[in-house]
């Protein structure tokens, strides 16, 4: 028998999948930038057969490939074409396990979707705070090995800061039972935080303890028109003074971004009466339900207004304004996949610098790359600026590569001059993996190859998205 047929003896038979036309999605990345192949999707349906798959995967020294709900923009979750590895799907285990109230936490298996979780929460009125704009169908698993962000980081967080526990499983098959609900735990190295963000190169995650927060019971939304992001960055401070705490999102969005998913995405409606050069996104949330939201808003962006800091702004009158307002927001992703061929960055420098930083990148992209289009948008909030550089529809595919390779050397020559981050929120995957060994101080990159070697001693787990490959 085959080593895959000894896995059969071990396995249930959904649980193998080797069809080729079943596998064909899972063997490509969100964006169509990275294809694969593999020997077998498995998807096991308990933690027990993860460990039975890893303890196999290690016998045979066969790559696998941690999958979740496979919207990432790194092309982690992809195999190599090697056609070696094993795909690796956490989608049946997808259990609520606990909800808490007095703790105000939940537990979720890594196969749950994370709109799935937000509503499970919502059911025993609490918030989970994470929203992505994939999060109709990226998996919690997916979202602890990412290191998620989105557009709550401001007030909530990255994932980081809202898992409490976490269950995961060694590349040996080992599984580490570490769910538990503590706000304070100093009992050793806290090694969830090393399995969090590590994009399946050191362990799979099972399962995570989250906290959960008050539901808001009022909220407010607007979208304002500025002139630049300096005035961004005046009416983030104004709202600051004002709403404090109750700021929950503060996006930025340039208006070639935004005339992409106007004019490519249906559904998206532009709320103000003319275009800007820059946009706001703003959201306010309050767990009192008598709190004036709208009125504070409406004051704020009054003064900026009076102030010269916004030119314009549209606050919801209904639930359905403010998502009509987000759905712009979120849209972005699909325009840009529909615009043609792109090379995207996910920076963050200090949110101080964001201005200077828009501008270097604009100005090196004009000297550069003077047929290319610098696109923005990002959580201006956090400092995390996603750069994009739109590219002429004609340009040869056969040229995409070697552009690309010139545009990444010049977007991270600058964000290094920032002291910023090669990647925010979207991780290294199999994109930045000669980046990062290229960026990073060398004294932390031995850490993090001495890190790989202890979890993972054979390289099995997700090689070609190591974080330390050499």
């Amino acid at each position: 028998m085959s080593s895959l047929d000894d896995l059969r003896a071990l396995l249930d038979p959904a649980a193998i999948v080797t069809d080729p036309q079943a596998m064909a999605p899972h063997l490509t990345d969100w964006r169509g930038k990275h294809r694969g192949a593999a020997l077998a999707l498995l998807r096991p349906r308990s933690v027990e057969e993860v460990s039975t798959i890893l303890r196999w995967t290690s016998a045979t020294r066969t790559p696998v490939v941690p999958q979740g709900g496979n919207t990432g923009l790194s092309g982690g979750a992809t195999p190599d074409a090697s056609g070696r590895a094993v795909l690796l799907s956490l989608a049946r285990l997808n259990r609520i396990r606990t909800i808490e109230l007095e703790g105000d936490t939940l537990a979720a298996e890594a196969g749950c979707i994370l709109a799935d979780v937000q509503q499970a929460a919502a059911a025993h009125d609490r918030l989970f705070p994470l929203s992505l704009g994939s999060e109709g169908s990226c998996q919690i698993g997916g979202v602890v090995a990412t290191n998620a962000g989105g557009i709550n980081v401001i007030r909530y967080g990255t994932v980081r800061d809202l898992v409490l526990g976490l269950e995961y499983v060694r590349a040996d098959g080992a599984v580490i039972h570490g769910l538990k609900p503590l706000r304070k735990d100093n009992a050793g190295y806290a090694l969830k935080e090393l399995v969090i963000g590590s994009e399946g190169t050191l362990a799979v995650v099972t399962a995570a303890t989250f906290r959960l927060f008050p539901r808001p019971r009022a909220s407010a939304t607007a979208l304002c028109g500025l002139a630049s992001p300096a005035d961004a960055l005046r009416l983030l401070a104004l709202l600051r003074q004002s709403a404090g705490e109750r700021i929950s999102s503060f996006e930025l969005m340039c208006d070639a971004e935004m005339g992409l998913t106007l004019n490519l995405v249906p559904g998206t409606t532009l709320p103000l009466d003319e275009r800007h050069a820059w946009y706001a996104f703003i959201e306010l949330g309050d767990s009192d339900p008598n709190s004036p939201l709208d009125e504070l808003l409406t004051r704020v962006l009054a003064t900026a207004l009076e102030q010269g800091v916004l030119r314009d702004a549209a606050i919801a009158q209904s639930e359905a304004q403010a998502k009509a307002i987000w759905h712009l927001r979120f849209a972005v992703a699909e325009a840009n996949r529909r615009a043609g061929p792109i090379v995207s960055h996910d920076t963050s420098v200090a949110v101080a610098d964001v201005p200077a930083f828009i501008a270097a990148i604009e100005a090196m992209a004009a000297e550069r790359f003077p047929e290319a289009r610098a696109l923005f948008v990002g959580h201006v909030g956090d400092g995390n600026i996603h750069v994009v550089l739109r590219l002429p529809r004609q340009t040869p595919a056969e040229q995409l590569a070697d552009i690309g390779h010139a545009v990444n050397a010049e977007v991270f020559a600058i964000v290094s001059g920032f002291g910023g981050s090669i990647t925010a929120e979207h991780g290294i995957g199999r994109s930045l993996t000669g980046m990062l060994v290229r960026h990073a101080q060398p004294e932390a990159l031995a850490l993090m190859r001495a890190v790989k070697q202890a979890f993972d001693p054979l390289g099995i787990l997700n090689p070609g998205a190591v974080l330390a490959q050499r």
